[in-house]
């Protein structure tokens, strides 16, 4: 909402959704920040003044506009107990709740009007059941109900805990999870038996900033590795921990299980930290196929598509945590902007003797099964796949794309929705918005039902 002081980066932005509701034949569109306690300091103020983690917190200045920081709480002008994070990254829907969050705070509900507007309810906390920040990937398996979290600290052991809730909303006990430095940890995966945790080079060292530098770190001699959690236990003594070496995921697409293996669908990063720090190469992220051997505890690691950078995109949510054929993901280039989407076929070609020239054109690497590219000087976001019904007999990839677009000419914005079964992703229709939709992160798609069976907190 307000001008940073210093430097900014995407992660720093105050929560916004854009909501666009099919209803009864008619579209209608709304967005609103998300109304975060920080939010509502900085507005009483007039002014941005808590410390953005990524863009400010660098060297002795950033370790100037901490310390202020600190002093404010200190005076009682800063109640860090409500909260200091932005909601901007991911939402969810569960247990009648749309939830808002980011990595660094509990999650904000957020409740539709009948009208189709957004209110801001509050942080949530499942009912006094949580009492820390949640990443913003949990994983919902909607074959279960259940809701996978992870949630890290920087500060203090335990830097790292997992925990999951009923699809009645109760809360299990927390594992904590042993790793000796406060790592950063976006996302994870899950499969049937397992929950999958990456310990990757992105750590948090504070005293970084004594040496001018920024408190987000790239450790080039750390080993990564993913730790493999069964899914009920309640404790860490059967974790299993195998490496990756050079791997960094900032996120994993799918995972499933295969005899003794656990296959992982993961974008890796390089540089690990162009992200968060000015790099000297331009970012990559290249879909591939990571392998873990739980009987040898050995693991294996192939690119599936490196003619592009894929990044932000999702699996038909039906077969998160089992075999899937099918991910979306956004096209990215120039970084960060997004020209268009691709539809990835993970078991390759499948009768390309039956495709037209133009249809071959379009798959320019053997695993792209379409992909829809965006107008000169449009960009885009995430694509979220919708199934065209809920039945398990229903073709994995029958159903719909929705993304928003922006066109930097005339500075308007639409959402597209796309055929995800077509060769060329056709567009079947567009919604044209009364406003710009900034380049945003992550989204998720509610039906009329959930709709209907919204709580209040």
């Amino acid at each position: 909402m307000f001008k940073p002081v210093a430097g900014y980066n995407f992660f720093d932005g105050d929560g916004m959704l854009h909501a666009v509701r099919f209803k009864q034949g008619n579209v209608s569109y709304a967005n609103r920040f998300t109304c975060t306690y920080r939010l509502q300091q900085e507005m009483k103020l007039g002014r941005a003044f808590f410390p953005k983690s990524i863009g400010e917190l660098h060297g002795h200045s950033g370790l100037a506009r901490l310390m202020l920081y600190y002093v404010r709480c200190a005076f009682g002008l800063v109640h860090t107990c409500k909260g200091v994070g932005v909601a901007n990254t991911g939402a969810v829907f569960f247990n009648g709740h749309l939830l808002a969050m980011s990595e660094d705070d509990l999650p904000y509900a957020v409740k539709f009007s009948e009208m189709g507007d957004l209110k801001t309810l509050g942080r949530y906390d499942f009912n006094g059941q949580l009492k820390s920040s949640m990443i913003a990937h949990p994983k919902i398996d909607i074959r279960t109900g259940e809701l996978f979290a992870l949630g890290y600290d920087i500060i203090q052991k335990p830097f790292l805990k997992c925990f999951k809730f009923s699809a009645d909303g109760k809360k299990s006990p927390e594992v904590n999870i042993s790793v000796k430095q406060p790592t950063m940890v976006h996302d994870f995966a899950i499969t049937e038996n397992y929950i999958v945790v990456p310990d990757q080079q992105i750590i948090f060292q504070l005293q970084e900033m004594l040496k001018g530098g920024s408190p987000v770190v790239y450790v080039k001699d750390k080993m990564p590795r993913f730790g493999l959690l069964p899914r009920n236990d309640v404790n860490e003594e059967r974790m299993t921990w195998i490496n990756v070496p050079d791997c960094f995921c900032f996120h994993l697409w799918n995972a499933w299980e295969e005899n003794e293996e656990i296959v992982i669908i993961a974008s890796c990063m390089t540089p690990p930290d162009g992200m968060f720090n000015e790099a000297s190469q331009s970012v990559q992220s290249i879909l591939s196929e990571i392998r873990l051997n739980m009987t040898t505890k050995t693991s294996s690691r192939r690119p599936l598509i490196s003619s592009m950078t894929l990044e932000a995109g999702q699996v038909n949510k039906r077969f998160l945590g089992h075999k899937s054929q099918f991910v979306y993901l956004a096209i990215v280039d120039p970084w960060p902007k997004v020209c268009g989407i691709a539809k990835v076929d993970l078991s390759g070609p499948k009768k390309r003797n039956a495709l037209s020239l133009q249809e071959l054109e379009q798959c320019d690497d053997h695993h792209i099964a379409a992909k829809f590219m965006y107008p000169r000087d449009c960009y885009g976001g995430e694509p979220m796949f919708v199934p065209r019904s809920s039945t398990a007999s229903t073709p994995e990839d029958d159903g719909y794309l929705l993304t928003f677009m922006h066109n930097e000419n005339t500075n308007k914005s639409e959402l597209l929705i796309l055929d995800a079964r077509s060769p060329t992703l056709q567009m079947l229709a567009s919604v044209k918005l009364p406003t710009r939709v900034p380049y945003g992160l992550h989204g998720t798609f509610i039906t009329s039902e959930e709709l209907e069976h919204q709580n209040d907190i």
